[in-house]
């Protein structure tokens, strides 16, 4: 860089108002400069570089320690066959789903106008009861911060409040 601003206060440039040339050596001179300073300020980063890597290396090679060679009896470490076993969040997750079945499968009775409110209440106990003991198993198991909780909790209330509704009276008539 310094040979280029070196160049530059050397090389006067000739105008053309007054029919005179521009000085071509100069402009190669300065370009040639240019391309020279690139080069070896580059050279001089690949070196540093280079240094800090060699003396990374050396402290890392320094502080490792020599591999140590396995004593004693050892054998051939054997596979451990896999076994399909399903996670609770997965037995949940069925559950919750099953229970939803029943929720919707009282409301297409509520919407049946062919259904009477004796032949509807056998599937409004069940969702109550399985929205129950799905309540009580995930008050016992899972963390409840979590969105599932959230929803088995939500289901419980839901499947309470239309049971209560439902022997309160609310769809007769």
């Amino acid at each position: 860089m310094r040979l280029f601003l070196k160049s530059l206060e050397n090389t006067s440039f000739l105008g053309r108002q007054g029919g005179e040339k521009m000085d071509i050596q100069n402009i190669n001179a300065l370009t040639q400069s240019a391309k020279i300073s690139r080069q070896n300020a580059a050279q001089v980063q690949v070196k540093e570089f280079q240094e800090y890597l060699d003396a990374f290396s050396e402290k890392t090679t320094a502080s490792e320690p020599s591999p140590k060679k396995p004593s004693g009896n050892i054998q051939k470490v054997q596979p451990i066959p896999f076994v399909n076993m399903a996670s609770p969040q997965k037995e949940m997750v069925e559950k919750v789903g099953s229970v939803l079945d029943l929720f919707e499968t009282y409301a297409l009775n509520l919407k049946d106008p062919n259904k009477t409110l004796k032949d509807i209440e056998p599937a409004l106990l069940n969702m109550k009861q399985a929205a129950d003991s799905l309540y009580k198993e995930d008050f016992l198991h899972a963390d409840k911060g979590n969105h599932l909780s959230q929803l088995v909790n939500n289901l419980q209330v839901t499947a309470s409040v239309e049971y209560f509704k439902f022997q309160r009276g609310d769809y007769v008539g």
